[in-house]
């Protein structure tokens, strides 16, 4: 199942990516997320790896693509596996960021999760919404 989500941020590119790229900071904004850890050494870039708890699920996450400010992407294992690719784009107030989850599901959520996916679909823009604000007042 595929989700796609775009935010447009009125922060530069960099602080964008930045933020993206350290997934300690998604439970500043992601409400799902209830713990996350970095497993390996700093500073963060290629092949940094997380430990994250996803709505009480546990994934192992990894940087399989750093492209600053443009483009990054994560791979997580768990239940879904899960890709995230991000792309961010200059814009003249800021950036926009294009989100595009990949949900790939194991054993009984095969079946669950495209019943799922409207409140999927639906929960997605909320805590971009939580990570535009987090960005903007950090700026």
């Amino acid at each position: 199942m595929r989700v796609t989500a775009t935010t447009r941020i009125a922060c530069p590119p960099e602080q964008v990516f930045d933020t993206l790229a350290d997934l300690r900071n998604d439970t500043r904004w992601n409400s799902r997320i209830s713990s996350a850890e970095l497993r390996s050494t700093e500073p963060i870039g290629p092949g940094s790896r997380f430990g994250i708890v996803n709505g009480g699920s546990p994934y192992d996450v990894t940087i399989t693509s750093y492209e600053p400010p443009s483009r990054l992407v994560i791979e997580a294992s768990g239940n879904p596996d899960l890709t995230i690719a991000y792309a961010l784009t200059p814009t003249n107030d800021g950036t926009e960021l294009v989100s595009d989850f990949d949900f790939r599901p194991k054993g009984a959520l095969k079946v669950l999760l495209p019943l799922l996916a409207p409140v999927i679909r639906r929960d997605v823009p909320k805590q971009y919404a939580s990570f535009k604000a987090l960005c903007e007042h950090s700026n």
